[in-house]
């Protein structure tokens, strides 16, 4: 939970960071240059995020050994993927069909991610 929390955490700065001094995802824009604007910015903070997630997942919270390393980390990352697009487009979603702000959009997008992330990070990636 520790280290879901603390990548969680580095995903939510970097996309903030973003947010607010490259790409803004609110103000005087249209919500679908917003919605635009926030799929770039998750993009960028997901990719630090997830590379970081890897190597504490695998050292620290799941026990190593039902795949060889690179299948393991093929899975991890492909997981990552399918957790981000989903968690991606539901941000998008609230953004436009609802107007939610940026970072509120990021903390929805995340929390579902992490959800998918570790249940099927337990199921097929590691050894429970």
């Amino acid at each position: 939970m520790i280290a879901g929390a603390f990548t969680a955490l580095v995903d939510l700065s970097g996309f903030h960071l973003l947010e607010t001094f490259a790409l803004p995802c609110d103000g005087n824009v249209s919500d679908m240059v917003r919605s635009r604007h926030f799929a770039i910015d998750k993009t960028v903070a997901f990719v630090i995020a997830n590379a970081l997630s890897y190597w504490i997942n695998s050292r620290w919270v799941f026990a190593q050994g039902r795949h060889r390393q690179t299948i393991e980390a093929i899975l991890f990352f492909g997981v990552s993927l399918f957790s981000y697009f989903s968690g991606l487009q539901f941000g998008r979603f609230l953004i436009t069909a609802f107007n939610t702000p940026g970072l509120l959009a990021a903390v929805a997008c995340i929390a579902l991610a992490t959800v998918l992330n570790y249940t099927i990070r337990k199921i097929f990636v590691f050894r429970g």
